[in-house]
């Protein structure tokens, strides 16, 4: 009768151990796949959120630099120095009416280009008259400093879906 030799039961055991070693290894790497892939989505996510971020700041700070432009437009109208503030007006016109494509202010169009056109009416007033009135000038370009600082806080502080990204302290 053939009887096992102890040879062939250690390599029977080392062998089904080796099976068994195998089967949890299998699992571990498939368990650290599933781990990687929610990884990677969680850093997808938070690129898109910092991309968005980062518009969003962009918008911001050309919109102050937008505003910047509309206070010293104020100061050349306040002098009477309407050769430099039809320029200042052309400068700002430009800026504003690339603003309009920039992600982040889709929702805002018409907000946008009431602006622009109450620039080219300023614009225009600047052009056409030989003594503008300074007073009314200054007053609508007043009215376009604060359609551009309302579209500045909302470019800091809201997202596409309108969600407030104010950093609060507590």
């Amino acid at each position: 009768m053939g009887g096992w030799d102890s040879a062939e039961v250690v390599s029977i055991v080392l062998a089904s151990t080796g099976i068994g070693l195998t089967v949890i290894g299998l699992g571990f790497v498939l368990w650290q796949v599933y781990q990687a892939r929610g990884a990677a989505e969680a850093a997808r996510e938070a690129a898109t959120e910092a991309r968005e971020a980062m518009t969003r700041h962009m918008t911001a700070a050309d919109l102050g630099s937008v505003r910047s432009g509309l206070h010293a437009l104020q100061n050349e109208i306040r002098r009477r120095d309407y050769e430099s503030a039809w320029r200042t007006c052309r400068e700002i016109h430009g800026q504003l009416a690339g603003l309009r494509h920039r992600p982040g202010l889709e929702h805002q169009q018409e907000t946008l280009t009431g602006a622009v056109t109450n620039l080219s009416e300023i614009q225009a007033s600047i052009e056409s008259e030989n003594d503008p009135d300074t007073v009314d000038l200054n007053t609508r370009v007043r009215a376009v400093i604060e359609t551009v600082g309302a579209l500045q806080a909302q470019a800091l502080f809201f997202d596409r879906e309108g969600n407030d990204h104010e950093q609060r302290s507590d």
